[in-house]
């Protein structure tokens, strides 16, 4: 009886191996906290021969038995069928040093630190798949996330409210009439409080 999906055992045996890879698919992008939900591990690996073979030794180590590929035309990614889940390697020096620029490691628990693909580039490659509904949605939450990030960098001495015609002004100007007057009275009250609190001298009567 096969167990059940567990994508660190798999990711697990890649670092232990020390293979070059960058974590690509759902399971990439649930990693990256979008709500998507993830079966299998898909990664992007170079096709230099020393990491070939490090890739090799970890799917002896995983047990992993190779899947027919659906067609000729995926002659550079191959699926492979683990106790742990299944694992699809695409291998190509192009995308891997595309994904490599704006990947970063993230540990995802267990003390499994793994290479993941940016949001941006994780859309990207899902915009080239059949899955147009995934990379709409990848790509609002690559937006979003972008948005939260560029508004946590600014200084809070530097943020302003935002109102439809431009910055909020903390004290505007009067406007019209009765905001003049009301600007007056404002006034006179605070001289008032002053003048009752001995701030400021009492004239005296001329007599």
């Amino acid at each position: 009886m096969p167990q059940a999906f567990d994508p660190l055992r798999i990711l697990a045996g890649l670092r232990a191996h020390g293979v070059a890879y960058v974590l690509i698919g759902e399971l990439g992008a649930a990693i990256r906290e979008a709500q998507i939900d993830a079966d299998r591990v898909d990664i992007c690996v170079p096709s230099n021969t020393e990491n070939l073979a490090r890739l090799a030794l970890t799917l002896q180590q995983l047990g992993a038995q190779l899947n027919a590929p659906a067609s000729s035309d995926d002659e550079h990614q191959a699926t492979f069928e683990t106790p742990y889940g299944r694992l699809s390697c695409l291998e190509s020096d192009t995308e891997f040093a595309l994904l490599e620029v704006g990947a970063s490691d993230v540990d995802v628990g267990r003390g499994v630190v793994t290479r993941v693909a940016s949001l941006e580039d994780l859309a990207r490659s899902k915009r080239t798949s059949a899955d147009l509904q995934g990379a709409v949605r990848l790509a609002t939450f690559a937006d979003a996330a972008a948005t939260a990030t560029a508004a946590a960098a600014v200084p809070a001495t530097e943020r302003v409210a935002f109102v439809d015609d431009g910055p909020e002004d903390q004290d505007p100007p009067p406007k019209g009439r009765f905001d003049r007057i009301m600007r007056k009275l404002e006034g006179v009250d605070a001289l008032l409080i002053d003048l009752s609190d001995g701030q400021i001298p009492r004239r005296k009567k001329k007599g």
